[in-house]
C-alpha cells in the first residue's frame, strides 16, 4: 500500500544534480548628457588681484615692467644693463625714503669731512669728533673701575717697584714736555671731581660724556699742565700696561720680567704714553660712530647683519687698530730716545715678548688687533736710525748710554737691582 507524499515535501521542488545554465548579464546602457554650449560661471573668492613672487637679479631683463625700454623678451626691449636703482627704491621704501636716506648720507658725509684731522706726530689723516674733555671723563670712570677691581693688588706709592716704574715714566714724560708726574706723597687719593652715572645735580650721563657737554668741556686740555699718576698692580700673570686719558698709567708686574731692564720698560711705557699723545682712545670712540652708521646703511640695503659686521670688522675696525698700534710704536720709540733710553732695546723686548708667549702668536695679524711681533721688530729696525739720531741730539748726548748702568751700580745692595724684574 503506497503512502501519499507529505504536503511539506510537495511545497519544495526537488533539486537536480545537473548544472543549471546561467543567463548572461547585459550591462545597462549609459546615457550621455548633452554638453551645454554656454560657459560655466564660477565665483572667485579673492578680492584682490593674484600676485606671484619671483626672484629678481640685478641684471635680470625681467626686472623692468612690461612695455618699458628695459623689458625683456616679449616686453619690447633687450634688457640693457642692471636696474639697481629700482632695487634700491624697493629696499628703502619708495621715492620719499630715498630722499630721506640721501639727505642723511649727504649730511653724514659732510660731517665726516669737516671732522678730519691729521695726527701731529705722523701726519696720518683720521676722523675725530671727540674732544679732550670727553676723553678725560671716560678715563676717570675707567680709572675708578680699575682701582676698584684691583684694590687689594695695587702696590703702595712708595713701594720700590712703584718708585722704579715712576722714575722711568718721569723721564719719558718730562723730557718731552708732556706734563708732570705726581710723586709718591701726592698719590694718597684720586683727585678731581669724578662724575657719576646716576642722578644728581652734578651727575654726568653717558650722552653728555659722548657728546661733549660736561662741566669741564671748556678747560680740559692735555699738555704741560697734565699731572700723570703711576699705579703698579701686583699681578705676575698679567703681562700688560696701559695709559688712560688724563695721564693715568697702570703697569702690571707681569710685564716687568719681559721688559727686563729700564730700557725695556721704557719701550713699554713709551708705547703706552704714545697712545695718549696721539689720542688713540678718542679716535676709537669716533670710529665707532662711523662703523655704526655704515652698518645701519648696509643693513637697510638688504645685506645680512652677520655679513655686515664681518665686513666692517675685517675691513675697517681691525686694520685701523693695527695702524694705531704701529703708530704708537713709532711715537714711543722717539719718546724713549729723547729721554736718553737705548732704542735698540726695543727690538730685544719684543723678542722676549715672543718667547714669553711660547710661539703661540699667529704668523699673520689679519685676525688680530695688534701687529705680529715679527712685523713689529722689522718696523722698529726700520725706524732705528732716526731714533738713534734723536737720542744723540738730546741733552743726554754721549753720557746717555752709561746712565742706566750708573743707576744700577750706584747702590748694588738696593732692592731696585734684584727681585723686581724677575
Amino acid at each position: 500500500m503506497f503512502s501519499r507524499p507529505s504536503r511539506l515535501a510537495a511545497s519544495f521542488p526537488s533539486r537536480s544534480l545537473a548544472p543549471v545554465a546561467r543567463r548572461p548579464v547585459i550591462p545597462a546602457l549609459r546615457l550621455r548628457q548633452p554638453v551645454s554650449s554656454s560657459p560655466t560661471i564660477t565665483r572667485s573668492f579673492r578680492t584682490s588681484s593674484v600676485r606671484t613672487a619671483r626672484y629678481e637679479r640685478f641684471d635680470s631683463p625681467y626686472s623692468a615692467p612690461l612695455g618699458s625700454p628695459n623689458a625683456g623678451p616679449g616686453g619690447g626691449g633687450g634688457g640693457a644693463g642692471p636696474n639697481i636703482w629700482q632695487y634700491f627704491k624697493r629696499r628703502l621704501g619708495g621715492d620719499r625714503a630715498v630722499w630721506v636716506y640721501g639727505i642723511g648720507v649727504g649730511g653724514g658725509g659732510l660731517y665726516y669731512v669737516t671732522h678730519l684731522e691729521r695726527v701731529p706726530e705722523t701726519g696720518r689723516l683720521r676722523f675725530m669728533d671727540v674732544d679732550e674733555a670727553q676723553e678725560r671723563e671716560l678715563g676717570r670712570q675707567t680709572q675708578l673701575s680699575t682701582l676698584s677691581e684691583y684694590s687689594t693688588a695695587v702696590l703702595p706709592a712708595n713701594h720700590p717697584t712703584t718708585r722704579r716704574v715712576r722714575a722711568v715714566a718721569t723721564r719719558i714724560i718730562e723730557s718731552s714736555g708732556l706734563g708732570r708726574v705726581k710723586s709718591g706723597g701726592e698719590m694718597g687719593a684720586v683727585e678731581g671731581k669724578v662724575p657719576t652715572w646716576g642722578g644728581g645735580t652734578d651727575a654726568m650721563g653717558v650722552g653728555e660724556i659722548l657728546m661733549g657737554s660736561g662741566p669741564e668741556g671748556d678747560h680740559a686740555r692735555e699738555g704741560k699742565e697734565t699731572e700723570w699718576e703711576v699705579y703698579v698692580i701686583d699681578d705676575r700673570k698679567t703681562k700688560n700696561a696701559f695709559v688712560l686719558p688724563g695721564g693715568k698709567i697702570f703697569v702690571f708686574t707681569g710685564i716687568l720680567p719681559v721688559s727686563a731692564n729700564d730700557d725695556g720698560l721704557a719701550t713699554v711705557l713709551g708705547h703706552e704714553v704714545a697712545h695718549q699723545v696721539a689720542r688713540h682712545p678718542a679716535e676709537r670712540m669716533s670710529s665707532m660712530k662711523v662703523l655704526f652708521a655704515l652698518g645701519f646703511l648696509l643693513e637697510s640695503l638688504g645685506l645680512d647683519v652677520g655679513i655686515t659686521r664681518l665686513l666692517l670688522t675685517f675691513m675697517l675696525q681691525l686694520p685701523n687698530s693695527r695702524k694705531n698700534e704701529s703708530e704708537a710704536d713709532f711715537i714711543g720709540l722717539r719718546l724713549m730716545s729723547k729721554a736718553c733710553f737705548d732704542p735698540t732695546e726695543s727690538t730685544k723686548m719684543w723678542e722676549r715678548m715672543s718667547e714669553s708667549e711660547g710661539g703661540t702668536g699667529l704668523p699673520t695679524d689679519f685676525l688680530s688687533t695688534h701687529p705680529a711681533n715679527a712685523k713689529r721688530i722689522k718696523q722698529l729696525e726700520k725706524w732705528m736710525p732716526d731714533a738713534l739720531s734723536i737720542r744723540a741730539a738730546s741733552p743726554c748726548g754721549e753720557t746717555g748710554s752709561h746712565f742706566s748702568s750708573f743707576m744700577s751700580n750706584l747702590n748694588p745692595s738696593s732692592p731696585y737691582r734684584k727681585g723686581i724684574w724677575s
